[in-house]
């Protein structure tokens, strides 16, 4: 379903073919489902649902990030720090612009996200 906007509200419904590949560098990695792609007043704003069986790729967050987990695991190894962020169902995480990170999806997985700046 193509999502209904109105000057209030974005509304939106996850079927099977409202899909698509998620692209990061040139590479498809998972799968998008885009609830909202601008802010106000042309502000970068980007939410949407992300989906992905067991991979793993490197992941540059280009903007901040907030991630709410909705099913399976992702681990995310953070570049700098030496860090490891485990999100399970129900975990919400939030990243900055500029970090450096390797994503390891150790079940298929599923995330609710939210881009901005």
């Amino acid at each position: 379903m193509t999502p209904i906007r109105t000057d209030e509200y974005t509304r939106s419904t996850a079927t099977a073919q409202d899909w698509e590949p998620f692209v990061v560098g040139g590479e498809a990695i998972g799968e998008v489902h885009w609830i909202r792609t601008e802010g106000a007043e042309g502000a970068t704003l980007h939410v949407g649902l992300w989906r992905s069986e067991p991979q793993s790729f490197p992941y540059p967050f280009t903007a901040d990030e907030t991630i709410h987990a909705l099913d399976g695991e992702l681990v995310i190894d953070l570049v700098d720090s030496g860090e490891q962020v485990v999100l399970k169902p129900g975990d919400i995480a939030s990243f900055t612009k500029g970090t450096k990170s390797t994503w390891t999806v150790t079940e298929p997985f599923r995330k609710l996200f939210v881009i901005s700046g």
